[in-house]
């Protein structure tokens, strides 16, 4: 397997573990809840949509001067608030339960990647350097000056915990 793949995927893992599972389950969950529950999601606008005209209604009527009309609004306010929160909540519980099923699976492919990849590379070499430039770095399963796929993951998610430092810290100006 060429070497910059597994640079590739090693940077993808350290960056899912740099900036949290639950960040990008989160994120993950989000595109989940609006592809497979977006009726749900439709019914929860739609209903916000209502309150909030309902509300603007219901201030446009004085309540002294037209009464009877204003209790009208205002039932119907209150009625679409507790189908709104009723309908909230559902959404809620689905979010909430899709994070955390993909904050597992997340957590599981990401190691299975890794011990398939020392598993199925163990006895490759990726590429050989000088032996000056690594001593004793070398595997057991592998010649003099080989780089193993243990050493060159070890390499890659060093380079690519400083690149995501690198970007963390660096801070843009806007003028």
């Amino acid at each position: 397997m060429n070497p910059i793949v597994i640079f590739i995927i090693v940077f993808i893992l350290e960056g899912i573990s740099f900036f949290g599972y639950s960040k990008v389950a989160s994120i993950l969950s989000l595109f989940y809840c609006k592809f497979f529950k977006s009726e749900l999601f439709n019914s929860i606008a739609k209903h916000k949509r209502e309150i909030i005209h309902l509300k603007k209604k219901l201030n446009d009527i004085s309540c002294q001067d037209e009464f009877a009309k204003w209790v009208k609004v205002n039932r119907k306010l209150t009625a679409a608030t507790a189908e709104y929160e009723e309908e909230s909540s559902k959404g809620n519980s689905a979010q909430s339960s899709a994070t955390l099923i993909i904050n597992l699976i997340l957590k599981v492919l990401l190691v299975c990647v890794r011990i398939s990849l020392y598993i199925f590379l163990r006895k490759e070499t990726l590429f050989y350097a000088k032996y000056e430039w690594l001593g004793q770095f070398s595997y057991i399963l592998t010649s003099k000056g080989a780089i193993h796929i243990f050493v060159w993951m070890l390499i890659c998610s060093n380079i690519s915990k400083r690149i995501l430092n690198a970007i963390k810290s660096y801070k843009v100006e806007i003028k």
